[in-house]
């Protein structure tokens, strides 16, 4: 195999997810990792073994298989990634982890486990738009690294687990019947293939798809299985959206996860149930007298004057909102608990009221806002790994090559942070180029390091210049010969 376009720095990083293939897939792994670090446009496979400069050395098809056919799992991947990523999470700090899910566009009636979803990019107010494509439920460890403003630690989203979500739609259904006459027929044409029927093949049943909030359930035991083996004994805060803090992921969760997210302005809080009378009959009580809502907690508080002034760093910034807390049951999501919830207002008037959870008691007010702050990171995680590392490029078509090209991308991201830190701490400085429109700009972005990591391995193949060798590349299988009568009668019959 030709060198890697990567410095030596790069190596040991690398080297940690070694244990995971076997010793052919992981040359052909590394490969893999210098061509999608290397690459400038769409990180299509073969894109990205142009960019590795690895293109006369094997057959293309190696790295397709990789995907399609490979022995390896994207979660012992993930497990090496949260191991290395936990590393930079300092002992006293907590653990937290952040969910959500992102939609990949796609293009193609043969590209397997792809239905319709909703795209909140293109909806409006007015009017919701879906795309077809995939949407991955990621899971992100937050770590404190140096890259915010005058290097104070802003924090960064290290994808660790992908689960791959399936709509109930598949779509081309009237296509595949084929039905209808003149335009609509026309636009409705049938289709068929055998890879058309793979993929519809593959698309599993209703009773096969689980929903998202049980796939972050599924993946948030998972990685709290990985902290219990790697740090016994610290506790993981799990932090998501609306869609994500419901009964589903808050009821029977593992015994080192709390649950951070925002509360709805109108739920239904409760007092703790009296304690059993004796002599009382029936069962007992599960919950005990209706509290008044958030929003109506919070009006209350207008007319009493009794809100707190409290200096919090929320998403980089130093600000002193209005803030109440108190404890109550919020039965539709959590029977068996109470939680610690906080309404925050804004001084000057020009945002809502806000609601937020966790169900840790114990935890302050400062810590609950500043943690949920965090959620946003995993955002700028799905935005720089989509324009820079092609997180929805792959236009891959089979089922295995599908749940593990996109993980794939996430975990390079990963890749990369982690070098960028690993330089940092060592003392070396990782440059990034001077932009004079950006005058105050003090925050290494996913940009800027891979500038630098391409800049660190350009300077060393011109400090140690390797020989060069012309090699042919391996021929392509023959196509299968076809019959020219079949294929063109018409210049069949011209040719007679």
């Amino acid at each position: 195999m030709p060198p890697l376009m990567l410095p030596e720095t790069f190596a040991p990083v690398m080297a940690a997810f070694g244990a995971c293939f076997s010793a052919p897939t992981y040359q052909t792994f590394r490969c893999l990792v210098a061509g999608w670090v290397q690459c400038h446009g769409r990180h299509t496979v073969t894109a990205v073994a142009m960019a590795a400069g690895v293109v006369g050395w094997c057959h293309i098809s190696v790295f397709h298989r990789f995907f399609s056919r490979a022995r390896w799992e994207v979660d012992a991947v993930g497990k090496v990634a949260f191991r290395l990523a936990l590393q930079w999470v300092p002992a006293g700090q907590a653990v937290v982890l952040l969910g959500d899910d992102t939609l990949a566009r796609k293009r193609g009636k043969a590209i397997a486990l792809g239905s319709m979803h909703h795209d909140p990019l293109l909806s409006r107010v007015r009017k919701a738009f879906c795309s077809f494509g995939h949407v991955w439920v990621v899971l992100a460890l937050w770590v404190p690294l140096p890259f915010g403003p005058h290097g104070a630690p802003k924090g960064i989203a290290v994808p660790v687990l992908f689960r791959l979500y399936v709509g109930r739609r598949r779509g081309n259904g009237a296509d595949a019947a084929g039905s209808g006459t003149g335009a609509t027929a026309r636009s409705r044409r049938a289709t068929s293939g055998p890879r058309f029927a793979r993929a519809q093949a593959t698309f599993p049943p209703a009773e096969q798809r689980p929903t998202k909030t049980q796939l972050a359930r599924e993946g948030i035991a998972l990685v709290a299985q990985w902290l219990q083996e790697t740090a016994p004994g610290r506790t993981m805060y799990f932090v998501g959206d609306t869609a994500y803090t419901n009964r589903t992921t808050l009821e029977e969760r593992p015994a080192n996860v709390e649950v951070v997210g925002r509360l709805r302005p109108d739920a239904a809080l409760w007092t703790l149930p009296p304690p059993r009378r004796p002599g009382q009959k029936g069962r007992s009580r599960r919950r005990g007298t209706r509290l008044p809502t958030p929003q109506h907690l919070a009006a209350g508080r207008t007319t009493r004057g009794t809100w707190h002034r409290m200096p919090v760093t929320l998403y980089g910034k130093r600000v002193t909102p209005l803030v109440f807390r108190g404890t109550a049951l919020w039965y539709g999501a959590l029977r068996d608990a109470p939680i610690r919830f906080v309404v925050v207002r804004d001084p000057s008037g020009r945002r809502h009221d806000e609601a937020f959870f966790c169900t840790d008691r114990t935890v302050g007010v400062r810590f609950l806002l500043e943690t949920y702050a965090k959620r946003w990171s995993i955002e700028v995680t799905f935005h720089d790994a989509k324009q820079h590392l092609g997180l929805a490029d792959a236009q891959v078509q089979s089922a295995p090559a599908v749940r593990r090209t996109a993980p794939f991308a996430g975990f390079v991201y990963a890749l990369v942070v982690l070098w960028a830190a690993q330089r940092l701490t060592a003392g070396a400085r990782v440059p990034w180029p001077q932009r004079p429109w950006y005058r105050h700009k003090a925050t290494l972005s996913l940009q800027d390091l891979l500038d630098a990591l391409r800049r660190a391995a350009l300077a060393e193949r011109l400090r140690h210049p390797r020989p060069r060798s012309v090699l042919s590349a391996p021929s392509c299988p023959p196509r299968r010969p076809q019959n020219a009568r079949t294929r063109h009668p018409t210049r069949t019959c011209l040719a007679a």
